[in-house]
């Protein structure tokens, strides 16, 4: 290929099919088949599924806008549940790597030929091929999601970067956010998601945020002082799920001598009271790790969140106060793609790209500050928001309503900001995440608010 155009688009998925490959080089033919926890699919069916969509939109119906229904039943997700998944026959790991392989051919056969006609919106700017390198990259942080979960091996990375660390910043730092219209949205120019766009006015009264996530050490004292068992923090539907699923601390924290109450809640706040986070660690696949109290806490569910702001007398920010907070600059009174301008460089300003295999630090990335001084808005966790998920004024579902459209109404809240297990190339102020309230095995954590 010597269009340059058509090498970028071949460069970019080539090096997502890279990563997909390095982070299953080292699981077994049984970790790949195997369904791990009934809320994630087997590893094997995201493989088959990343291949399926490829086929679809850049070989079979290339140019042609079509739906997730064209989609092989077994990998349509609207047909085929993940809680039915691990029933499927799907092809083995050898198979099934063979035939993404034979679809990347295909796709670059018609690659090296395609016109990118501006009159043509899943072929202008090369449109179609942008979403499918960010479709498996989405999954990547899916399949990292399910790796964390399994029990039945331990997971080596092939390649795996130190943690940054911190600058002994103060945890719980607020910073006032003027009020005042912004816009709001992903502009015209460049590729984003249906439910990004259109760019918008809104206008946010004034509030104070979090210069950072809130920290393991900060959700401890929450812990300490009973926050699980207090009812008055919870909201009616986040108390009966916390009691239903006996939630004690975020999801994979052990107390490292082991429980000693009858109640899961009084233990844990002893523990946190008589020895801190000391008296707790974190065990996922990757093996037990001890628990920094600079470092975001991850793995919180909507209502833990929403308890620990009232915790902290605070509350969860709205999708827009968080978009003001990350993308609004006043000098220019125009938003940015990133919270440090448009320079889509991440090294040194955010964690993100899987590799790291955690959260940072607090104070890791002043590099990465927006305009009115937060950091770490992108990366290392995802950011529960009071916000559920809806399309904003003048929205039109492109290229399919089941991307987002589907999903609009009270049963799903959004998150922000993106987490360590996120590519670059995902993570923008104006990405929307969403998942139910309850969710926990997604890498997900909070930033406070208050009024002001």
């Amino acid at each position: 290929m010597n269009n340059p155009e058509r090498q970028s688009f071949a460069a970019a998925l080539t090096a997502v099919r890279e990563r997909t490959l390095e982070l299953i080089s080292g699981l077994s033919e049984d970790a790949l088949l195997r369904q791990h926890n009934s809320l994630m699919s087997p590893i094997i069916w995201d493989l088959g599924h990343i291949g399926a969509f490829e086929d679809l939109w850049l070989v079979r119906r290339l140019g042609t806008v079509c739906g997730e229904a064209e989609l092989d039943e077994a990998y349509d997700a609207f047909k085929t549940p993940r809680s039915e998944r691990g029933g499927l026959t799907l092809l083995d790991g050898p198979s099934l790597l063979n035939r993404l392989a034979e679809v990347r051919r295909q796709a670059f056969r018609l690659l090296e030929t395609v016109e990118f006609d501006p009159a043509n919106q899943l072929l202008r700017d090369g449109f179609a091929y942008e979403m499918v390198v960010e479709h498996e990259a989405q999954h990547q942080e899916t399949m990292l999601q399910t790796i964390s979960l399994m029990t039945s091996e331990s997971y080596e990375p092939v390649t795996q970067r130190e943690r940054p660390v911190g600058n002994n910043a103060r945890a719980g730092e607020m910073i006032r956010v003027p009020a005042g219209v912004f816009r709001m949205g992903a502009g015209r120019n460049g590729f984003a998601y249906d439910n990004e766009r259109p760019r918008h006015a809104v206008d946010v009264g004034q509030f104070e945020i979090g210069r950072y996530p809130v920290t393991n050490g900060e959700f401890l004292e929450f812990i300490a002082a009973g926050g699980y068992g207090n009812r008055g923090l919870w909201t009616d539907v986040g108390w009966n799920w916390s009691e239903q699923a006996s939630l004690s601390a975020p999801m994979y924290w052990e107390p490292v001598d082991g429980a000693e109450e009858t109640s899961p809640v009084v233990e844990a706040a002893r523990v946190a009271r008589e020895m801190g986070l000391d008296g707790w660690h974190r065990r996922t696949s990757l093996g037990i790790e001890s628990l920094d109290p600079s470092v975001p806490v991850v793995h919180i569910c909507c209502h833990e969140a929403e308890a620990y702001a009232r915790f902290a007398s605070g509350r969860l920010p709205t999708e827009a106060e968080w978009e003001k907070a990350a993308a609004w600059d006043s000098e220019t009174e125009s938003p940015r793609t990133n919270p440090w301008g448009e320079d889509s460089e991440t090294v040194g300003r955010a964690n993100l790209d899987q590799l790291t295999f955690g959260p940072a630090p607090i104070g890791a990335f002043p590099a990465g500050r927006s305009a009115v001084g937060c950091e770490q808005m992108l990366g290392d966790v995802w950011e529960w928001t009071a916000s559920t998920l809806d399309g904003y004024p003048g929205f039109q579902a492109f290229p399919y309503p089941e991307y987002s459209e589907v999903f609009f109404g009270p049963q799903y809240r959004v998150l922000r900001g993106g987490s360590w297990a996120t590519r670059p190339g995902v993570s923008r102020n104006s990405f929307r995440n969403w998942d139910y309230p309850i969710r926990r095995q997604i890498f997900s954590g909070v930033r406070l608010v208050r009024d002001a």
